[in-house]
């Protein structure tokens, strides 16, 4: 099973896990909704794949490393209590909260979300001390004498023995018979799909397609473990996005950093280069800001391959990364109409205009801390919710100085300020349409219907944002487009 193909799983065991019935009892009890175990390599995403289903599922996400937590902490500490059983007094021995299932009841406060996912990392590498409590917890879902709220699900993950974690066990029959075991592989083709909506690097995706063999190693060498994995590409994508956009300088002592295996480290150095010349073309530029297409730009239908693809996959990262913005510029915008919405109801008058902004921005802040503690909001949102933020703040500043009577309507003050935003947004959008003119001429030109400008149009069409943009203001030119998969 690939990462993808776990992510749905995962959905849908969520889903059938939290359904209910008309009772509003859920369907399956607790002691028969089996925890699911993804056992695969490390690096290639399974954390990752369980916080976003939960994500999308909408529900809570705790994940905890086994191998940190004792018996006491997962179970409690002992204490002695004194109870009378037929009138002669007893001291017994019972236990405290444990640290895990307080953190869950924390989270439903915190939240307010009933349900959630319990996510235990590295199981099969718990003390030999806490194994009859992970059986008890994997059976009847609880710690010690404490039991897993009721609309709580456990994910579990762990590596396979022997190869990768010297720690790591074998699992037994008994433990096995209490899980539904998915075992993952690393699969390219599933991680590209979740790479173009990261928007991973370019030279990283155009290198993968020619070096596919480069996606994950992990081998034992005499001088010590060589290994990469999409942890790793991930990962270097974002120091390298992060050192161009600061002008650092990128060469090849940062790869071995992330690419632990000196021939994928050596060779991604040397396309890098080739990536970054390419890119440097003379009128790209005006290509990709406006749709003008270069004068006199070479045909490369005889190129070499990787300086096709090199050339290719720099064009669609960039437009998938201009759409990104403009998207993010659009729920900007959209977003600011709902918070102006909310602000009407309030009805300040313009002297307490920055006020009552503040007061809202207040709570949202609150409601969306919740959210980014228990891995409910993205990094996309939170820097939106910030941008927002910092929107209202500037149009509430300028609507007060604006000189108008303060029993001037404030929201409406706002409201007719706010204009350059959503007309800025339909100015980038005209932009953009150019630009797919301008690169629906470009990429046949200069590839010729060969497999690069195969590959260039079904990279664009997958990535989310583009195609939509594509399908709702240029229903022909997707069209087009599609006639070159």
């Amino acid at each position: 099973m690939n990462i993808q193909e776990a992510y749905e799983e995962i959905c849908h065991s969520i889903t059938a896990y939290m359904a209910k019935n008309e009772a509003g009892l859920y369907r399956l009890p607790m002691e028969h909704r089996r925890p699911l175990l993804l056992m695969g390599a490390p690096g290639i995403g399974k954390t990752a794949v369980v916080k976003q289903a939960a994500s999308k599922c909408q529900v809570a996400f705790l994940s905890y490393a086994m191998t940190h937590h004792t018996r006491q902490s997962a179970i409690g500490l002992p204490v002695i209590r004194e109870r009378s059983f037929q009138g002669t007094p007893y001291s017994i021995t019972e236990y405290t909260m444990s640290e895990i299932v307080g953190d869950i009841l924390h989270a439903m406060e915190k939240t307010g979300l009933d349900e959630g996912v319990l996510f235990l990392d590295e199981i099969n590498c718990v003390s030999e001390t806490l194994l009859p409590s992970m059986l008890r917890l994997l059976q009847f879902k609880s710690f010690g004498s404490h039991r897993l709220p009721d609309g709580w699900i456990i994910v579990a993950a762990g590596n396979p023995p022997g190869r990768y974690n010297r720690s790591a066990r074998e699992l037994d029959i008994v433990t096995l018979d209490r899980v539904r075991l998915l075992s993952l592989e690393p699969d390219l083709a599933a991680w590209r799909s979740y790479a173009l909506r990261q928007t991973v690097h370019g030279a990283i995706l155009s290198y993968l397609s020619l070096k596919p063999e480069h996606f994950y190693i992990c081998r034992r060498r005499e001088g010590g473990n060589e290994f990469v994995t999409p942890r790793s590409w991930e990962d270097l994508s974002t120091a390298l996005e992060t050192y161009e956009a600061l002008s650092l300088p990128v060469d090849g002592h940062l790869f071995p950093q992330f690419l632990q295996c000196s021939e994928v480290s050596e060779g991604f150095s040397s396309y890098y280069r080739l990536y970054r010349k390419l890119s440097e073309t003379p009128g790209l530029d005006g290509l990709i800001t406006s749709g003008q297409i270069p004068a006199a730009f070479p045909s490369l239908k005889d190129a070499p391959a990787d300086e096709k693809l090199c050339l290719a996959e720099y064009l669609v990262q960039n437009i998938h990364r201009q759409l990104q913005t403009w998207d993010d510029e659009r729920l900007l915008s959209e977003s600011l109409d709902y918070f102006m919405d909310g602000l009407d109801a309030c009805r300040p008058d313009l002297p307490g205009l920055e006020t009552a902004c503040a007061d809202l921005l207040a709570r949202r802040a609150l409601a969306l801390q919740k959210k980014k503690e228990f891995g409910l909001l993205s990094p996309r949102e939170e820097l939106r919710e910030q941008l927002l933020a910092d929107q209202v703040k500037a149009l509430a500043s300028e609507a007060r100085l604006s000189g108008l009577h303060a029993d001037t309507c404030a929201v409406s003050v706002m409201r007719s300020l706010s204009r350059n935003i959503h007309s800025r947004v339909q100015r980038e959008a005209l932009r953009l349409e150019a630009v797919f003119h301008g690169i629906g001429l470009f990429i046949p030109e200069v590839f010729g219907h060969d497999l690069t400008t195969c590959l260039f149009f079904t990279e664009l069409l997958e990535h989310p944002e583009t195609k939509a943009f594509l399908m709702e203001r240029m229903q022909e030119t997707y069209h087009r487009f599609t006639e070159f998969i």
